[in-house]
């Protein structure tokens, strides 16, 4: 993973893989979803570091959810948690020179990422079908209405998806509670957006990503923020060669350091998600919660699969 102004001291920062790469099932390898647009402030929410526990409940969800979709006729492999996912995912500034050096900004892993999603059986398997079993699969995979969970998301807003279907009947497999899960899970990966907004509103921010923009002028790089240049080096329309995105990544790694706009970005950020923590406790408490008891049945799902 990348390690952008790293944002793990946070209590917010416990990863949200596992339920996003689980609603990926619909959205991006049924219905075959594009990609967001890149370059925008703030940085996009990402799951940040994979940990093993990650792995374990998005393993146990896989499994969950390939044998609900055969029970209702359709083929389904399971995916690994990919540890690169979050490769191109943008936090505050760059600041891993050694990754800049090798990565850039990340346009190759970009594009090992897209072939990985090409390649993808389930994409294959679903646009094979004719157009009645498609709509099969997505009720089976999403059940028939967007409807019987709701919550209303930190900030304003609120989010609704069906309480039946694969996805639904393996997260209540996994974490039993599927309404307190689905709730607490989706206003937690809320706050991660609010955290990151509320940091790059922060005087403090705005006063060293001013000093970042003048290192960076002098560099020969007229870039307005972190966003801007990272956008430019990512442009599909006008790519920069990898020599010069590599000197680019690296200019930017310097003046991070340089402008202390790294340091700060990573304070700031640290103590916004402590704020946002401690008023959104109870959601924060259930969602953890609910994954700590998650991860026996996780062990015996897996440890059943492999038996059978």
């Amino acid at each position: 993973m990348p390690r952008h102004s790293p944002v793990h001291s946070s209590p917010l920062a416990t990863a949200v893989a596992v339920t996003s790469a689980t609603i990926a099932l619909a959205a991006t390898l049924l219905a075959g979803l594009g990609q967001p647009p890149t370059g925008e402030r703030p940085p996009p929410a990402s799951a940040g570091a994979v940990t093993a526990d990650d792995r374990l409940l998005h393993d146990a969800e896989q499994r969950l959810l390939r044998d609900c979709m055969r029970r209702h006729g359709f083929t389904y492999e399971v995916f690994p948690l990919d540890d690169d996912s979050g490769a191109t995912d943008f936090v505050y500034v760059l600041d891993d020179e050694d990754r800049a050096r090798r990565h850039g900004y990340g346009s190759d892993l970009r594009r090992q990422r897209d072939a990985r999603t090409a390649s993808d059986p389930n994409r294959a398997y679903f646009a094979a079908l004719p157009a009645d079993r498609k709509a099969a699969a997505l009720a089976a995979a999403n059940g028939t209405s967007p409807k019987g969970l709701t919550v209303t998301l930190p900030g304003g807003g609120s989010l609704q998806r069906s309480d039946t279907g694969c996805v639904a009947e393996s997260w209540r497999g996994l974490y039993g509670d599927l309404g307190a899960w689905f709730r607490a899970s989706a206003r937690v990966e809320a706050l991660v957006r609010i955290r990151r907004s509320r940091v790059v509103a922060d005087p403090g921010y705005r006063e060293r990503l001013g000093a970042w923009r003048e290192c960076m002028r002098r560099a020969g790089h007229a870039f307005a923020a972190p966003a801007d240049a990272r956008a430019a080096a990512l442009s599909p329309e006008r790519p920069l060669g990898r020599e010069r995105e590599v000197a680019l990544a690296l200019a930017e790694v310097r003046c991070g350091r340089d402008a202390e706009l790294a340091r700060t970005a990573r304070d700031l950020d640290a103590h916004h998600g402590r704020l946002l923590a401690g008023e959104y406790r109870a959601d924060v408490e259930t969602r953890d919660r609910l994954r700590s008891a998650a991860l026996p049945r996780a062990h015996r799902i897996l440890g059943a699969d492999e038996q059978a």
